[in-house]
């Protein structure tokens, strides 16, 4: 099997962003304090009206994960909610679910296909949507995890600006040199993969996890937790080949999205009594700073799109297509507002991910009425780091880095012997005897690069609309 990736054009980069648009918790409702309007009823949308009464049955998967979380930070049970009958005291609980939202993401994730989108910022997600129409397995979470392929370049781009590299910085590729901006922005795999091996997979690993990434599949399909530091039998040039959950995919690009900052993904937004009164919770949402704010701002710039995806604001995604047995379609992109992943496989894949990435933000966008905001451009920090260029640290003369950079001291000596033996032939007897070695210009004759026979695939001329 083997990946084709397609990525957006760059140019741009990060915003600062706080928690604005959707209100997630009851208390800031339109008419007033908790509780104000909202519905009887054991599952509320983020707006106070009820979820429907099969909610339940038609997305069992996020009910589970619901309830799972309601133990967990507020130690509440389901026989503990609001039952009309049975328990009409019963706590109810305001999820942080956009109900235009999920309702545009369950008509366009119709068979197997999926989409989660996620407030930077705050970790909220404002839908989530995907179930398999033969098993009613849930796709979108951690038990069905599809390969990444392109959009985890966005994570080994950052574990290199995290140790300090900048977006200049020169990678070796399977056919050509390529600095950091470019391996992700043209989805050199080649080189994504150097700069991986660079660093090592537990590096690369550990810096996905603290951008949202929780879990990872290894190659029979066993699904590892990242926190627990199992990263045996992983290799750095197969990161984009290990399966991934689309939930976390949202988190991790919601991560860029804001800064850098990480949020905990939570369905939750507000708990309340029978009395309105909103429920402290036993545990608070996680943040932390997972990325410097410049690592944030340039991997936006790598990424800023340039397509047809989404018109007249700023956004910054990564598209891939998986091609084996089947063909799996990614687009992964965030708003300063919101970050989606959308996922599809099979029939579901005709339109690309993209299809169902740019229904979910259209709608957010119309609805929820978020302000385009401009991305300012790259940080301009790090060092544009040579070490990836070969194994020895040495640099041809014939590179695209010497090409782009010919009054580099490393340059200009790799290219002196050839020059010498071209010289007049005027010059002193001594010189040309002191040294019985063969005539430089024949005796060491250039090999043909190894991969120049089998081209990457991606470097062909783009014929797949919206991505060139």
């Amino acid at each position: 099997m083997r990946f084709t990736k397609m990525h957006l054009v760059v140019g741009g980069a990060a915003a600062l962003v706080v928690a604005i648009g959707v209100s997630i918790v009851l208390g800031n409702l339109p008419d007033g304090g908790a509780g104000a309007d909202a519905e009887d009823a054991a599952l509320l949308y983020h707006d106070g009206r009820a979820l429907p009464a099969d909610f339940p049955e038609t997305h069992a998967a996020l009910a589970e994960r619901i309830h799972a979380e309601l133990e967990t930070r507020y130690g509440i049970t389901a026989d503990q909610l609001y039952d009309e009958d049975a328990r009409p005291d019963g706590y109810r609980v305001v999820l942080t679910l956009d109900k235009a939202l999920q309702d545009a993401a369950d008509e366009t994730a119709a068979g197997r296909a999926g989409v989660v989108a996620i407030e930077p910022g705050t970790g909220a997600v404002l839908c989530y949507a995907g179930t398999d129409p033969d098993t009613g397995a849930d796709l979108v979470g951690p038990a069905s995890p599809h390969p990444p392929s392109s959009v985890f370049d966005m994570i080994t781009a950052a574990t290199a600006l995290e140790a300090g590299a900048s977006i200049e910085s020169w990678w070796s590729d399977d056919e050509l040199d390529v600095t950091l901006a470019q391996a992700v922005s043209e989805g050199r795999a080649g080189a994504m993969d150097t700069v991986a091996g660079e660093y090592g997979v537990e590096t690369v690993l550990q810096t996905a996890n603290g951008m949202g990434l929780t879990a990872i599949a290894d190659a029979d399909g066993n699904v590892r937790d990242l926190a627990s530091g199992d990263f045996a039998g992983l290799t750095a040039a197969d990161l984009g080949t290990y399966p991934v959950p689309v939930v976390d995919m949202a988190s991790v690009y919601a991560t860029i999205a804001s800064g850098g900052t990480y949020a905990e993904t939570h369905f939750v937004g507000a708990v309340l009594d029978a009395a309105d009164r909103e429920v402290e919770p036993e545990r608070a949402v996680r943040t932390a700073q997972a990325l410097a704010e410049t690592t944030a701002q340039d991997l936006q710039y790598i990424g800023l799109g340039e397509s047809e995806a989404i018109e007249d604001r700023d956004f910054f995604g990564v598209a891939a297509d998986y091609h084996g047995q089947t063909t799996e379609s990614w687009f992964v992109g965030a708003i300063p507002q919101l970050s989606v992943a959308a996922w599809a496989n099979g029939a579901a894949a005709e339109d690309g991910g993209v299809a169902l990435w740019r229904n979910v933000i259209g709608t957010a966008i119309e609805v929820n009425g978020y302000e385009a905001e401009e991305l300012p451009g790259a940080s301009g920090a790090g060092e544009d780091l040579t070490e990836g260029l070969g194994d020895d640290g040495s640099i041809d003369p014939d590179s695209e880095y010497c090409r782009a950079n010919p009054d580099e001291p490393a340059c200009a000596a790799s290219d002196s012997p050839s020059e010498s033996a071209s010289e007049s032939p005027s010059e002193e007897p001594e010189e040309t005897t002191a040294e019985p070695e063969p005539d430089p210009t024949t005796s060491e004759p250039e090999e043909p690069d190894p991969t120049t026979s089998e081209p990457e695939e991606t470097t062909s001329e783009c014929n797949s609309w919206p991505f060139c």
